[in-house]
Parts: C-alpha cells; sequence; structure tokens
C-alpha cells in the first residue's frame, strides 16, 4: 500500500496517496482504526486526512487490513480513516457481522472478543448520537445484542470489557461504557431474566443519554456553571431522548424508563418528574449510579476524573441512599473480579 502523492493520469480509479478535490470525494464519514480488524479485508474504499487537512485515497475494498497496514498508519500519526456517506450501511454490517463471528467462535480469546465488542460499540454509539434516525437506532441495536450475550454468558470476558471503558466525556464514549456497566451490573442482580429481557434493557442503557443530541456541544462541555437556561436544556435531554426512541419506532418499557428515569433522586429533587423513591424503577436505579460512576471517573471540562476507589468511595459517602447501598456492593464486583 504505496503512500505515494503522485497524481494519477489518465481515467480509471484513484491510486493510494493521490490527493482528491472534495467534488471527487463527497460526505466522507470518520472510522477507527481499530474498527477495521487484522487480517479481513477492507469492506470498502478507504480514505485518509493528510496534516495539510487534505485527503487522499488510502486503499481499495477488499485489501487484507494486517498489523504492517496498521503500524504504517500509527507512525503517520493517523488515528482514524474514512469512507464514503454511501459505503456507511456497507461498512455497519460488516462491524454487526464481524462481531457476531467473533463472539460466538470458541477458538477467540476472551480479552479478543471483549476488544471487539467495545470497539463495535464505540463506533456504532458515535454514530447513533450524531444522526439518531431509525437506520443507525437500529445498527445500534444490533451490535448491543451479541453484546448483552457476551456479558451475560462469559464472566472472563466482562471483566475485561470493564477494563477497556474509557475516560472520555464525548457522549457517545460515556454512553457506550453506561451501557457495558450497566448490562454487567443488571446481570448481577436480574441474571435470571430471559436473554430478550436483557437485550431491551442493555438497549436502554446504551441509549439512555440519546437526547443530549439536541444540546449545543458548546453547553455540554462548558467548564464553568450553567445559566438557568441552559439547565432547563440540559435537564430536557431525558424527555428528548424518550420522543426521539418512540418518534423511531425504537420505544420499549425498558428504554421508556431508562430514559426517564435516570437522574430521578430518592428525595424528588431529581428531574423530568420529581420522583420519589417508591415511584423510581429498581432498572433505573442501575441506570443511575452507572451513569454517576461514569461521570466521576471521565475526564469533563468542569473536573478531574476519580480513581475507582475514590469515585465508589464518594458514591457511598456523598451520594447514594440507603437503598442504593446494595447496588453499590454488586457493582464492585466488578471491579473486585478485575
Amino acid at each position: 500500500m504505496s503512500l505515494s502523492l503522485e497524481r494519477k493520469s489518465g481515467p480509471g480509479p484513484p491510486v493510494s496517496g493521490m490527493r482528491l478535490a472534495d467534488a471527487e470525494l463527497g460526505d466522507l464519514y470518520p472510522i477507527g482504526l481499530e474498527c477495521l480488524y487484522l487480517d479481513l479485508r477492507a469492506p470498502c474504499d478507504l480514505y485518509r486526512r493528510l496534516q495539510d487537512g487534505e485527503m487522499v485515497f488510502f486503499a481499495r475494498r477488499g485489501i487484507p487490513f494486517d498489523q504492517e497496514a496498521r503500524d504504517r498508519l500509527h507512525e503517520l500519526g493517523v488515528s482514524e480513516l474514512y469512507i464514503r456517506e454511501d459505503d456507511v450501511p456497507r461498512f455497519f454490517t460488516f462491524i454487526r457481522e464481524t462481531l457476531e463471528k467473533i463472539v460466538r467462535d470458541n477458538s477467540v480469546s476472551p480479552q479478543k472478543k471483549a476488544e471487539a465488542v467495545h470497539v463495535s460499540c464505540m463506533e456504532t454509539m458515535r454514530r447513533a448520537y450524531a444522526d439518531p434516525r431509525a437506520v443507525f437506532l437500529q445498527q445500534a441495536h444490533e451490535v448491543i445484542a451479541p453484546t448483552v450475550d457476551l456479558i451475560v454468558h462469559d464472566d472472563v470476558a466482562t471483566r475485561a470489557l470493564v477494563q477497556l471503558t474509557a475516560y472520555d466525556h464525548c457522549t457517545y464514549v460515556h454512553s457506550t461504557n453506561v451501557g457495558i456497566f450497566g448490562i454487567a451490573l443488571a446481570r448481577i442482580m436480574y441474571g435470571q431474566e430471559s436473554v430478550a429481557v436483557m437485550e431491551r434493557l442493555g438497549a436502554g442503557f446504551f441509549l439512555h443519554d440519546l437526547g443530549k443530541c439536541r444540546i449545543p456541544v458548546e453547553i455540554l462541555n462548558k467548564p464553568g456553571s450553567l445559566t438557568p437556561k441552559e439547565r432547563r436544556l440540559v435537564n430536557r435531554h431525558p424527555r428528548d431522548g424518550y420522543e426521539i426512541l418512540r418518534l423511531e419506532g425504537f420505544m420499549t418499557d425498558e428504554a421508556e424508563i431508562l430514559t426517564l428515569q435516570h437522574h430521578e433522586r430518592e428525595d424528588g429533587e431529581g428531574y423530568p418528574a420529581g420522583l420519589t423513591s417508591r415511584d423510581i424503577h429498581p432498572y433505573a436505579r442501575i441506570c443511575r449510579l452507572v451513569d454517576i460512576y461514569e461521570a466521576l471517573t471521565a475526564d469533563r471540562p468542569y473536573h478531574k476524573r476519580r480513581t475507582t476507589f475514590e469515585a465508589l468511595k464518594f458514591m457511598q459517602e456523598q451520594i447514594l441512599t440507603d437503598m442504593d447501598q446494595e447496588l453499590l456492593r454488586n457493582f464492585v464486583l466488578l471491579f473486585a473480579k478485575s
């Protein structure tokens, strides 16, 4: 895969390294390198961005993506490639089918399965939160299903998955982490539930913050205090998320509970409905607990991340009520086993 920047003369397909005008490219969608699984063929044409911002053709669809190719890109400081927007459905089909094969393959190690699940979830959540239309919510659900299956049936892979959670303030990263933690804790608390219920719970955990896609990023990342108007906008995101899921046809009982109740509090000071302890569903308590933990351990513009120990201690002493202490004790087990 030569990275020569010479322009190809005459008609025909572009060559690796060829600079391309915006008109030739159309809309491009970024993908993480880790989504191109080693020793598998690229599902579509790949492009990369040069340091000066120009786009070049990198590799043709079908080329084996090996460690040499990945190392070469890392040496160039490349962390993501690009695909054409009209190739996005093909790309997400590749992610889903590859993930299903990896999760079901007994010869693949739990660590490798966990890595594949984490990468796939991050990529699909990034797309769903950026553009929460039905087609992308469906793609998210198709990746969540094998994720739930792995967590429910493989303790070793679950422990590896917990270790892989990233410390980033992006909403899709936060939601990926909450999804992983939420399923893992729900499995401890409600492991007797059917796979179908666990899958619906998983989808609710991963998409609990979908309404944040309607909040301007400068408000989400504001380092200082929010104005009353900004706070009202932020506090609207549970209802906005509920409305998006309802309009796009992805509303379930579990999604309704998790989307609307994950910011409710025992004392009635939560939002959006000001529910008190007896009205908050146990599923929502799980979501709130893991949501708080993830927020405390992530780098945010308005605070530095805490360690796992610091976050759990703070939650036990300052935030959670007696009703949530059993949840916290079971949540700690995820880290005690790791």
